[in-house]
């Protein structure tokens, strides 16, 4: 579903700490300033909803300057509904990235089920990055 501000409200309060984490160290000063920067400046936003219509992940793809991006940002809901996550954002994915070759991002290093999920949608770590005190690997999923 497209994301909304309420979506990015209501999903804030939420966020996984590593998410959290990625947060702070991008500069934002709370998670729903993120969230919400995201809804500003992506060329679009989806929201993840459980069976209940309760937001459980929100992500998006946009222009940063020369590199297209893609984040994804969630609660502990999204373990509960990995399943039909992981299948979702794999048929998603390709659509989400159609008008861009590669798209990029950071992701903590640490973030060990991040990066499993980064890997199994085909991502390619390319480098570590320091940022705010934390390892970050940047990778890209390129379009094929």
């Amino acid at each position: 579903m497209l994301a909304t501000e309420q979506h990015a409200k209501d999903l804030a309060p939420f966020l996984r700490n590593n998410d959290r984490l990625e947060v702070g160290a991008y500069g934002f000063d709370n998670c729903e300033e993120s969230l919400l920067n995201a809804l500003e400046n992506d060329r679009i936003t989806i929201t993840a909803l459980d069976k209940d219509d309760v937001p459980f992940a929100m992500f998006g793809v946009g222009d940063a300057g020369e590199m297209p991006y893609i984040w994804l940002l969630g609660s502990d809901s999204v373990a509960e509904n990995w399943y039909t996550f992981a299948k979702a954002s794999k048929k998603l994915l390709p659509h989400l990235i159609k008008d861009y070759p590669i798209v990029t991002n950071l992701v903590l290093k640490d973030y060990e089920a991040s990066v499993r999920w980064l890997k199994w949608l085909g991502a390619k770590f390319i480098r570590e990055v320091d940022l705010a005190g934390y390892t970050f690997y940047e990778f890209i999923i390129t379009n094929n």
